[in-house]
């Protein structure tokens, strides 16, 4: 989710709103929240609906028909098999051809803070939980492949798309020099393809696919820090690396994994991570090239110049 700083809908009638007016589709409801705020704003759009469930708030997401498939069978089919406290999905409605609406528990505003050793702790513990006790499962077919053929494809098409880029528009020198220096990255990466494969080998499980701080929220209960990732458009069924590449705290995760019966080893889940920091930097620079051909270059090259500095040392794997 790219931006969580909530704005309020000024509406006069709230009832009005087409959250609120789905949400009543769904429920049968007719209560009208206190208030409406925005959330977000770009290729979904997020609102919470406050005080309209018993007093309490609820999130509404207007999304793409893949994306509300993807949270459903998620949250209705996957998290409940892991012991671990998850959203409540409380439904979805078609509002129109391109967009539907998701509607789930809140889990409040708490970001996940890599500045804080709890929040570390009980995002590690709660990754290893999933990919755990989903390891081995009988895959959902209906869940995209997220193995390494993806991001194959989704550095070859980042690439493609800069080398176009520099031969059709005009760049300064210097964002010249980092668009070339991203098409060498990927290059260096693609001739240590099989290193990477070697790297990842192992089960296959629920993945995120974009397991940031910025997609997860946490929620205190009794003294416990609860753990809901949200905005699962990128997930699938793969190799755990992508998401491993985003937990800071190895050790509790092994120890987690441990818990629910698997027992990987330090040195694998330190080529997990490895990895995994190659294809999230594949995954961030592909999307960020995009903007070179959606009509905004500034910003794609203004993204990437901001990675540079990290995709470097992330080959040393």
């Amino acid at each position: 989710m790219a931006n969580r700083i909530p704005v309020d809908i000024p509406i006069a009638s709230l009832e009005q709103h087409p959250a609120v007016i789905a949400w009543s589709r769904i429920t049968g409801s007719s209560t009208v929240p206190n208030r409406i705020t925005r959330l977000n704003e770009g290729h979904s759009v997020v609102y919470r609906l406050i005080g309209v469930k018993g007093g309490d708030s609820v999130i509404a997401k207007l999304c793409s028909p893949q994306d509300a498939e993807m949270t459903r069978i998620i949250c209705t089919r996957l998290l409940p098999l892991v012991p671990k406290p998850a959203l409540v999905f409380y439904g979805s409605l078609q509002a129109s051809l391109n967009d539907f609406w998701v509607f789930l528990e809140d889990a409040g505003s708490l970001q996940y803070s890599l500045d804080d050793p709890g929040h570390i702790s009980a995002v590690s513990a709660w990754l290893a939980a999933v990919h755990a006790c989903l390891a081995g499962h009988v895959k959902n077919l209906s869940l995209p492949d997220t193995g390494l053929s993806r991001y194959l494809k989704q550095l070859r098409a980042g690439r493609q798309r800069i080398v176009e880029s520099l031969s059709l528009q005009e760049f300064g020198a210097e964002d010249g020099a980092t668009l070339r220096s991203v098409v060498g990255w990927f290059d260096q990466v693609e001739a240590q393809w099989d290193k990477l494969e070697t790297l990842v080998s192992g089960p296959h499980t629920l993945v995120h696919g974009d397991f940031a701080p910025k997609n997860i929220l946490l929620r205190q209960n009794a003294g416990t820090l609860e753990v809901f990732p949200i905005d699962w458009e990128t997930a699938g069924w793969g190799p755990p690396a992508p998401d491993i590449g985003e937990c800071p705290d190895l050790v509790t995760y092994r120890v987690e994994a441990l818990r629910y019966g698997v027992a990987w080893n330090a040195e694998t889940l330190r080529g997990w991570a490895a990895a995994g920091k190659v294809l999230r930097y594949i995954a961030a620079l592909e999307w960020a090239s995009t903007f070179l051909t959606r009509g905004w270059p500034p910003r794609g090259v203004r993204r990437m110049k901001a990675m540079l500095a990290r995709i470097a040392p992330a080959l040393e794997f």
